[in-house]
């Protein structure tokens, strides 16, 4: 019973089951991806918010003290007339225990009775200081400021040295013209100072510096990371950023050293800082690849001034996803390798005969018309394939004889006529040589006086004579093309001496019949690697070409340019020129044009010209204005 071989096939879709194997694992490998890198990302930006809280609970914490500090007895008396000094040494224990790197007391305008570092400033006003104006209206304030370095050194201490930052060159920062920085970046507090009657009159404000405040972020770290290493590096890690640039992190350099002075990447730079938006993603932070989050810093006034980054280590998480493909993809390679083994097995028969039917095609394309193939066993569409393929070869071997035997007829056809082609070309050169010479003694006066009427008959004669001159010379050129015979010798010319001007000369006389002005637009000399017979062929062409289609009493110019070991010539006259699609195919063999002014010549002479100009290792084109004029131009090699 015959099984046909759609039946056949339908036995396999077990390869459609290894198929299908092999795109659930993609998408399983694609959605594991997936679910991991949120998951990252869904920690990361929890972590984040629990950094700010760790910050938020520090400067709630200093507002608490603060607040306790601006209403107790020694405010009261500094309030009644004494004198601040009294209470140095006291207010400087509470900033060191407070963790405050600097600890300031203003009178209610806003100017500071007394600082607790060293030099101990006091006088300056510092009302404009947002912070202090909200605590003067009664107001408590925290947040962060950036303070420029004449602030920091009226607090005094080392608050100057400490915030002084050199930037480190890194690699995909955006450029800046800064080199360094010299703010300092702090969390601040201010509260209103009141007496007994809870009346105003001053302010305590406070401040911890973050340049360099690595003890912060290490314990931030420590709180969101309890201190987890992973493979012998921290999981996570935090930054803060003063605009672009680190003044304090617990991310490492490739020497070990904290990456202080390094600067964020362009695009984080571009989202948070310009934009003030928040930025989560996978990035390369100095040496190491991390799940990251950087949300922006604002001041006091709502302005970014920094950047607040968290990241945990990319390697856990892509050694999580790997292990999860390695199973998953056990899973379906296993799946996968048993439907392709039973897809085999079935298959085996089908494609063998199938094999046998490849291997002939490819036997049969290598020229082995007389191979056949057996018919295979089964009574099927295989094995009428088979017997079609036989046939086609028998067809093809038939066809194929045919076809040598009538290609072998066409080259000698084609020998015969180069070899005619040239023959003739060569004898009929000769000839019309004679009769020209004989028609210019008649002209010229050689034979005698000539009427008016002979005068003109052997005028005509000999124009005759010089197309057929041209039109033999163009046959016996393209017979030497079409046979390979025409060689350049390249050797270093003078193409205006030994080109141009003899060219010119021998058109002398064409040109004074037509009145045509010819402008030479060259050097003196011009040196050009090339064969000095053949371009004088390609300027003869050219210049045959000017004549017969330019202007009576028109222009000829002859120009050069010359560039990067490159000679660029130009053949210009006026005319009636040639249309924009005329110019494509101006060059090719027997090319003609519809007007009657164009019938003249063989068609061969810009072919030829073409041929020569490739064979110097130039290139030739047209230019044209319809109507007004033409320009050929060519180039050939210089030489020195």
């Amino acid at each position: 019973m015959r099984m046909e071989l759609r039946t056949r096939v339908f036995l396999y879709f077990v390869l459609v089951i290894a198929l299908f194997a092999v795109l659930c694992g993609v998408i399983g490998a694609v959605v594991l991806h997936r679910t991991t890198l949120n998951e990252a990302q869904r920690r990361v930006s929890l972590d984040l918010r629990a950094g700010w809280n760790v910050l938020d609970s520090r400067m709630q914490g200093v507002k608490s003290v603060l607040s306790v500090i601006g209403t107790g007895p020694r405010v009261q008396s500094m309030a009644d007339g004494a004198d601040p000094e009294t209470y140095r040494a006291e207010f400087e224990s509470a900033r060191r225990d407070t963790g405050l790197d600097f600890l300031t007391f203003t009178d209610n305008t806003g100017r500071v009775l007394l600082r607790t570092l060293e030099p101990h400033n006091s006088g300056d006003d510092v009302s404009s200081d947002p912070m202090v104006r909200s605590a003067l209206r009664g107001a408590g304030m925290t947040g962060i400021q950036v303070l420029g370095p004449h602030r920091l050194e009226r607090e005094g201490g080392r608050l100057r040295e400490t915030a002084y930052i050199r930037f480190e060159e890194t690699a995909k920062a955006k450029p800046r013209v800064q080199t360094e920085e010299h703010a300092g970046m702090a969390l601040m507090v201010a509260v209103p100072a009141r007496d007994k009657s809870q009346q105003i009159v001053g302010t305590v404000y406070g401040g911890i510096l973050l340049n360099r405040n690595h003890s912060l972020v290490d314990e931030i770290r420590h709180i969101l990371f309890e201190d987890q290493k992973y493979k012998g590096r921290h999981l996570g890690t935090v930054t803060i950023f003063q605009w672009d640039v680190r003044i304090a992190t617990n991310v490492r350099t490739a020497a070990g050293h904290r990456a202080i002075a390094t600067r964020v990447s362009e695009e984080v730079y571009d989202r948070v800082l310009e934009n003030g938006e928040s930025w989560y993603d996978r990035a390369f932070v100095v040496k190491d690849w991390y799940i990251s989050a950087y949300d922006p810093i604002r001041d006091v006034d709502d302005k970014v001034v920094g950047i607040l980054y968290l990241g945990v280590l990319a390697e856990r998480y892509d050694d999580i996803q790997r292990e999860l493909w390695l199973i998953f993809g056990g899973l379906s390679l296993g799946a996968g390798v048993l439907a392709v083994v039973m897809g085999l097995v079935f298959s085996g028969r089908l494609t063998s005969s199938l094999h046998r039917l490849a291997e002939a095609a490819g036997r049969l394309s290598a020229g082995e018309l007389g191979h056949r193939v057996p018919d295979p066993p089964a009574n099927d569409e295989v094995r009428d394939l088979t017997r079609a393929f036989n046939s086609m070869a028998e067809s093809l071997a038939d066809r194929d004889g045919r076809l040598r035997a009538a290609n072998e007829e066409l080259q000698q056809l084609n020998t015969s006529y180069l070899e005619m082609l040239g023959f003739v070309s060569h004898e009929l050169k000769n000839t019309l040589g004679i009769i020209y010479t004989a028609a210019r003694s008649l002209d010229g006066g050689l034979m005698g006086e000539l009427t008016e009427p002979q005068k003109r008959m052997v005028h005509s004669i000999r124009r005759s004579i010089d197309s057929a001159v041209e039109m033999t010379r163009h046959y016996l050129d393209l017979s030497r093309i079409e046979t390979g015979e025409l060689t350049v010798e390249k050797a270093r010319i003078d193409l205006v001496a030994d080109v141009i001007e003899p060219v010119m000369g021998e058109l002398a006389e064409a040109m004074a019949e037509r009145a045509v002005t010819v402008e030479v637009g060259m050097p003196d000399s011009l040196p050009v690697r090339g064969d000095a017979g053949l371009l004088r062929v390609v300027y003869k062409n050219l210049l045959d070409n000017a004549l017969k289609y330019g202007r009576e009493g028109g222009t000829i110019r002859l120009s050069c340019e010359q560039q990067d070991g490159t000679v660029t010539l130009h053949v210009w006259n006026d005319g009636e020129g040639l249309e924009p699609h005329e110019l494509a195919g101006l060059f090719e063999k027997f090319a003609r044009f519809d007007e009657d002014v164009r019938r003249k010549g063989t068609g061969l002479g810009l072919f030829i010209t073409r041929d020569i100009v490739r064979k110097h290792g130039g290139d030739i084109r047209a230019e044209s204005r319809h109507g007004e004029w033409i320009d050929f131009i060519f180039t050939l090699p210089a030489d020195g």
